[in-house]
């Protein structure tokens, strides 16, 4: 079984936005991500896409004398074709510093299945390229072929948009993950700041001396199989999300917060 930390660090944003690089906060992104792995936040999520690869340098910078951390990285080839497909994955590793412990697929490519994805995520695991492979961005359907039709190797994970105010997965695709005992990442977990501004969570907050990121991420990390997975953009961000753990929301606040953004599970 696989030490897997409760929450995750997003990489979006950091070292640039799709396919542009950007330099100028390095020194600030790097100590954030350094000091999630130094207060045993050691998932991290990143892609090549980030800052055009920059946001996995920046993780090779950080995690820098850290053995244990688990890197989930996203390729978007043009084609599946494998050698394509491996040659991302290995550049990724080499920005990385090592290979990623998840290797994915951003999406679906036009033109191709499920299945096609499946096929070569196996090849690259089998070629050493990653420890593991995981679908991003799936349906119930797409989740429930990718396990028919995988021949040597189960995914390990599924990285869909999830949020109290993004609750569709509930109804078919986190329930089959963890049937399947998938790791269920969940991005966009605070819908970019959103959830921060909410009063329930706020006034819940105030009774446990918390702020209301801090309940919202708390909330996820009851919920079987599930880390939400939060932007590491500084230090002091990181430091609030890291006290997110290690203490429990009452069964009661939690059934309030559900019932509150249950229909959230109906709107998408």
């Amino acid at each position: 079984m696989w030490c897997v930390p409760e929450i995750g660090l997003g990489t979006f944003g950091i070292g640039g936005d799709f396919w542009r690089r950007d330099d100028s906060n390095d020194f600030e992104w790097v100590r954030a991500l350094r000091r999630g792995f130094e207060l045993g936040l050691r998932l991290v999520d990143t892609s090549e896409l980030y800052g055009d690869g920059h946001a996995e340098e920046l993780i090779k910078i950080a995690a820098s004398g850290v053995e244990e951390v688990l890197v989930v990285s996203k390729i978007h080839p043009t084609t599946l074709e494998p050698e394509e497909v491996f040659k991302r994955l290995s550049r990724s590793a080499e920005r990385l510093g090592r290979r990623p412990w998840i290797a994915m697929l951003h999406w679906v490519p036009a033109g191709y299945t499920i299945c096609d994805v499946v096929k070569v995520l196996e090849a690259a695991v089998a070629r050493g390229l990653a420890d593991h492979y995981g679908l991003s961005n799936v349906t119930h359907s797409q989740l429930a072929s990718a396990l028919t039709c995988a021949k040597k190797l189960q995914p390990a994970a599924v990285e869909n948009r999830y949020s109290l105010r993004y609750r569709r997965d509930e109804l078919d695709v986190l329930p089959l993950a963890q049937r399947e005992g998938l790791l269920y990442l969940g991005y966009s977990a605070l819908e970019r700041g959103a959830l921060a501004l909410d009063p329930l969570l706020g006034s819940i907050g105030r009774r446990y001396e918390k702020s209301a990121v801090q309940i919202a991420l708390n909330w996820y990390t009851k919920i079987p199989n599930v880390v939400p997975v939060v932007k590491a953009s500084n230090a002091r961000h990181v430091e609030e999300i890291a006290q997110s753990i290690g203490w429990e929301i009452k069964e009661e606040d939690w059934k309030l917060i559900d019932k509150q953004f249950y229909i959230y599970r109906l709107q998408y």
